[in-house]
């Protein structure tokens, strides 16, 4: 599951602390995600007389042995973050804990697993939208966006969303689409979200067509988006001594997309493509790199962050 380091102008922990919060985002799913199993393979009924009696009961019971067993993770944790000269608060430990589903009804390994991965949405926001000491205002709606939860639900844990943040060009705002930090490439990225079927026609023109069922219709050419996006990171890198290949993809899983006399540095995923595609990136097994981080940490300073104090520390 990638991780969400910046959303619009949203202030994030990532850029408080690029090298610290990527491990402890992966170090804390592989926690959770052991102490999910655990629930799944002894799973309780909250609800029955039995396991309510069996609570009132002062022999440890299995839920008292998975509570037990998530705070012997969060203590290593703590002994960790110690051993490394980190200190976590306790408002900072109790700020990361998120809540586990419900082990309740009977549902697929594949249902269950989309539980796990929306348990893990709210964390990822609260992340991506606040700092121990600031917070920004998070719309409710990118808690149900498809787009978003494609992008941090579909690819590993390896990968760095910035889903369409604001970058400071010469003092001025420019909002700029999808930006990939992997551990070996930068991918800016435009999804087009256009109908099923659908055959997008192409050129060097500042418009396009498209093609839906009987009807054709013009848009702005999208390339003109993703050059700005790759002009905006391949000027920044420089500036902080990072070398890592920049890759502009012009993305439409459910269409079809057909250029003449387009520019020859873009990559081209329609329907045609986009299995192998998507197969390639899941694939990608390699590890966060000093190089990602530096790359990641250069691209959120000079991001636009809108926010205020948190009313703890008002």
């Amino acid at each position: 599951m990638a991780q969400l380091i910046k959303l619009q102008d949203y202030i994030t922990r990532y850029e408080a602390d690029i090298y610290r919060y990527p491990n402890q985002y992966i170090r804390l799913k592989k926690q959770q995600w052991k102490t999910y199993e655990e629930m799944l393979r002894n799973p309780v009924d909250t609800q029955s007389p039995s396991h309510i009696a069996q609570l009132e009961d002062t022999t440890p019971s299995k839920e008292g042995k998975l509570i037990s067993l998530m705070k012997s993770f969060k203590k290593k944790d703590q002994e960790e973050e110690l051993f490394t000269g980190k200190l976590v608060t306790t408002d900072a430990i109790h700020d990361e804990e998120w809540e586990l589903p419900s082990i309740t009804g009977n549902k697929t390994p594949e249902e269950r697993k989309q539980q796990f991965l929306d348990s893990i949405l709210p964390l990822q926001l609260k992340w991506a939208s606040s700092t121990i000491r600031e917070m920004s205002y998070l719309q409710k709606n990118y808690k149900r966006e498809n787009l978003l939860k494609y992008f941090l639900q579909r690819f590993p844990d390896t990968f760095f969303v910035m889903y369409k943040p604001i970058f400071l060009v010469k003092q001025a705002p420019v909002e700029l689409e999808i930006i990939l930090v992997t551990p070996n490439e930068i991918i800016a990225l435009f999804y087009m979200e256009e109908q099923e079927e659908s055959v997008v026609l192409g050129n060097n023109e500042r418009f396009w067509s498209i093609r839906e069922k009987e009807k054709e219709r013009k848009i702005v050419n999208p390339t003109i988006s993703l050059n700005r996006m790759g002009s905006i990171i391949k000027n920044i890198l420089p500036l902080y001594d990072v070398s890592l290949p920049v890759t502009k993809i012009l993305l439409h899983p459910k269409g079809y997309i057909d250029i003449t006399d387009g520019p020859t540095d873009l990559q081209v995923v329609d329907k045609r493509t986009y299995e192998k595609w998507f197969e390639k990136m899941r694939a990608n097994k390699l590890p966060l790199k000093h190089t990602q981080l530096k790359a990641a940490g250069a691209l959120l300073s000079h991001c636009q962050s809108t926010y205020i104090d948190r009313p703890e520390w008002q």
